[in-house]
């Protein structure tokens, strides 16, 4: 992976135009003001693809078996629309727990893209894009990915079989990718404003 890095004492910005950094990260508030968090992160690099899926685990594929999937492939084009800049991971310098405030991962976590979020407020009963979320941090550093084997027959059967158990709805497709393009839209259409 070739990049190029722009630092800060906090964080280190990598820029790589050979790799795609993407998340589709769901915040659902319950009507108990409890939270649900759902997540679906992407690493592509050549024809390699490291997802890794809330609650069900994580897999190297090839990028021709992800477009044969049906549900990976909507997520992955979900977390196209919804991340600000593809080509760039941000890697924390200094560890801090603050990305942590929802203890969405069991370990530190280095390695984040930037993001919007989805948020489902069922209590509300509203639905919106918000359109930064710091809470995609990837239990990898990127550049192992390169060299990381495909995820086996048996293991990729397996992972199938957790996230049939975890997320075979579709109720929220359209919907969420409709917010997801309007968002995509509105993004393209600021950055036409201030050309002119």
């Amino acid at each position: 992976m070739n990049s190029t890095i722009d630092a800060n004492s906090k964080f280190a910005y990598h820029t790589l135009s050979n790799a795609e950094f993407s998340a589709a990260f769901v915040r659902i508030v319950n009507n108990d003001f409890t939270y649900q968090y759902k997540y679906h992160l992407f690493i592509r690099y050549g024809d390699k693809v490291y997802m890794e899926v809330k609650d069900v685990g994580e897999v190297v594929i090839s990028y021709a078996e992800l477009q044969q999937d049906r549900i990976l492939k909507y997520y992955y084009d979900l977390s196209l629309l919804l991340t600000n800049d593809k080509n760039m991971v941000v890697q924390d310098i200094i560890y801090s727990s603050e990305y942590n405030e929802y203890q969405l991962y069991d370990e530190v976590r280095f390695w984040s893209t930037n993001t919007a979020l989805i948020e489902n407020d069922i209590h509300n009963n509203t639905l919106m894009v918000i359109s930064y979320n710091d809470n995609c941090y990837y239990r990898i550093n990127p550049y192992d990915l390169v060299n990381m084997e495909y995820t086996s027959r048996e293991d990729l059967h397996n992972f199938r079989e957790a996230y049939k158990t975890k997320y075979e709805s579709e109720d929220m497709w359209n919907i969420y990718y409709n917010l997801a393009f309007e968002h995509q839209t509105d993004l393209i259409q600021n950055k036409f404003d201030e050309i002119l």
